[in-house]
């Protein structure tokens, strides 16, 4: 859904125009830029911690627990990546994702830089403005699994192959 690919919005609006002018009292803006990258780093090991103690695996629960009572088969990593490597649909789906995705990440990585510099924006100013491209993920991802959930429901793999 949008909501997983919202990073990218909510990455420059956070860094760029909340904690930047923060950090930014007292230092110079390249320090600034580095210190403030420490915050992020500490959500994301505190965040990743905690999802790794907390929740269950799947939602019938843990897969050794579901292995142990048999509603889940055994399959080895092998045999799963095998499964995985020769569907052509998958490998079809992986390219069009990895264009769009590199995309996506190029636009957040550079719009900030080019408003910036393009027009003489503050940081703040340009971070919000480059948050924009992310913030459209809400719509765009949404109505595009919609689209792709419809035309599933109509014609299989290949409507969402379509979409």
């Amino acid at each position: 859904g949008g909501w997983g690919n919202l990073g990218g919005g909510v990455t420059q609006i956070v860094m760029g125009t909340a904690l930047f002018p923060l950090f930014k009292t007292g230092m110079s803006a390249e320090m600034a830029w580095r210190t403030v990258c420490l915050v992020p780093a500490c959500v994301g090991f505190c965040l990743g911690f905690t999802i790794m103690r907390i929740p269950d695996d799947a939602p019938k629960g843990n897969y050794a627990e579901m292995k142990k009572n048999g509603s889940m088969a055994e399959v080895s990593a092998a045999a799963s990546f095998r499964s995985g490597a020769t569907n052509l649909n998958i490998w079809i789906l992986f390219i069009q994702y990895a264009c769009c995705f590199g995309v996506e990440l190029t636009m957040n990585n550079a719009a900030a830089s080019y408003f910036k510099s393009k027009f003489e924006l503050s940081t703040e100013s340009a971070a919000a403005i480059a948050s924009i491209f992310g913030w459209m993920n809400l719509f765009a991802r949404g109505i595009g699994g919609f689209m792709s959930d419809k035309l599933n429901s109509k014609m299989g793999m290949r409507g969402r192959l379509c979409a």
